[in-house]
């Protein structure tokens, strides 16, 4: 079960309609947000800060992009094992191939609506294992026909 998720995305309102989404499904789960890589970096290095149990990082954002802060956190040790999902409006093949070259667990395209995105965030959140995580996001995109 995913406790904390943090959400790094410049986006504002996309950012207020992920947390309203995640509150619905589950309101125990506590939620970080960020507004790009480096904002998020900062976070994760607080020492009063528990590190997030699931990532959703945007690609395009000012300062320390996606790309960047996914291969920051992929080369080191402490922050390796946290499961990445990539979460953008691309639905380039090249962003979702760099995605998986850069260590990134999945790749969900941002849904359209807030129904779309809640059940996206319903079946991900089911999911135990890195594993299952990259199945789903895959799912997601096939079904959104991507």
């Amino acid at each position: 079960m995913y406790k904390r998720i943090l959400l790094v995305d410049d986006d504002t309102d996309d950012t207020e309609i992920f947390e309203e989404a995640l509150g619905e499904i589950n309101p125990g789960i506590t939620f970080y947000k960020a507004e790009n890589g480096q904002d998020a970096f900062d976070k994760m290095m607080q020492q009063d800060t528990a590190l997030p149990d699931l990532i959703f990082l945007d690609v395009n954002m000012p300062g320390m992009n996606g790309w960047q802060f996914l291969s920051l956190i992929k080369q080191d040790a402490g922050y390796k094992d946290i499961p990445v999902l990539m979460y953008s409006t691309s639905s380039a093949k090249r962003d979702i191939d760099q995605a998986e070259q850069l260590g990134a667990t999945g790749f969900l395209i941002k849904p359209a609506d807030y129904i779309g995105l809640k059940k996206a965030l319903v079946l991900l959140l089911e999911q135990t294992t890195q594993e299952g995580l990259q199945k789903s996001a895959e799912l997601i995109r096939k079904s959104e026909g991507y």
